[in-house]
């Protein structure tokens, strides 16, 4: 039977052998033409047209939201016209003395599949309108407040 190996020259089996010096010598000049010239100490000079670059930036986006502003993205339709003067129920003998909305909270509901197919951001909003009205022969003035919940679909374009 063998006498067992010292570790040590098991492990030196396992060693690549060394390179030559030449070798190390052609390997390091091989990565010194690879490298190229040393640069120098290089500064970067400033184009000095940032200032040029952001007013023209800040007036296309001041004309894009005048366009808007002037021409809404969405048709007018008769319904969507709002009524600038106050309603007055005649029948009644009530008149609005004033109305507001509010949104009191907002929940966002994630993400929701619509009716054709598409991805849309769900929002839950609790609403709540509130109206003052006079009555004209007694002229006791009623708030009404109504409350409502409703979800907001926005369409989700890009990911």
């Amino acid at each position: 039977m063998q006498a067992p190996d010292p570790v040590e020259t098991i492990l030196a089996r396992l060693m690549p052998p060394a390179m030559s010096q030449g070798a190390q010598d052609e390997i390091d000049a091989m990565i010194v033409d690879l490298a190229g010239p040393v640069a120098g100490n290089l500064i970067p000079h400033p184009s000095g047209n940032w200032w040029v670059r952001s007013v023209i930036g800040g007036g296309i986006a001041a004309a894009v939201g005048a366009m808007v502003a002037i021409f809404p993205l969405a048709p007018e339709t008769p319904a969507s016209r709002v009524a600038l003067s106050p309603p007055e129920y005649p029948s009644s003998g009530l008149v609005l003395i004033s109305g507001s909305d509010r949104v009191e909270s907002m929940t966002d509901e994630g993400w929701q599949e619509s009716q054709d197919g598409s991805a849309m951001r769900a929002l839950r909003l609790n609403a709540v309108e509130e109206r003052s009205v006079r009555d004209q022969e007694s002229g006791i003035v009623v708030k009404i407040s109504e409350p409502r919940e409703e979800i907001l679909l926005i369409p989700i374009s890009s990911f």
